[in-house]
């Protein structure tokens, strides 16, 4: 888990929201990490489960075909593993930027929730005034 009070310090030097360590925001960002962790593992499940399906039918082709043929096999075994993790790198990196879009998205709703309070605020104030204003000058 990202340690909380760097995130603290980021989202007020960026969007000058002062957050607390138990704000919902939190709990979204919680809940994101683990649903990427977990198809993280179940992508590198498939990927281990599959290369080493790969490596089996590698091992019984290099006992029928001869050792030029296992040569040729082990090659493209390799070029097969550099493209997985060519893929996992890509998945990875697209997994990132969705959950960067579902921070900004919640940064905007936090933004507007603010501001919604401030006015709400700021007209109790002001009309909290001008009832106390009319009641001592009576």
């Amino acid at each position: 888990m990202l340690e909380a009070s760097r995130l603290i310090a980021e989202v007020y030097e960026r969007h000058g929201i002062r957050m607390e360590p138990d704000d919902v925001g939190f709990a979204l960002i919680t809940l994101n990490q683990l649903m990427l962790e977990e198809l993280a593992q179940r992508l590198q499940e498939g990927v281990s489960s599959g290369i080493a399906d790969f490596n089996n039918v590698v091992q019984k082709t290099e006992t029928r075909a001869g050792k030029n043929l296992a040569q040729y096999v082990k090659a493209a075994a390799a070029e097969i593993r550099e493209e997985l993790q060519r893929d996992i790198e890509n998945a990875r990196v697209h997994a990132a930027e969705i959950v960067d879009e579902v921070n900004r998205a919640h940064s905007r709703a936090a933004i507007v929730r603010w501001v919604a309070v401030g006015l709400i605020a700021g007209m109790f104030l002001f009309g909290a005034g001008l009832w106390i204003g009319a009641h001592s000058f009576r």
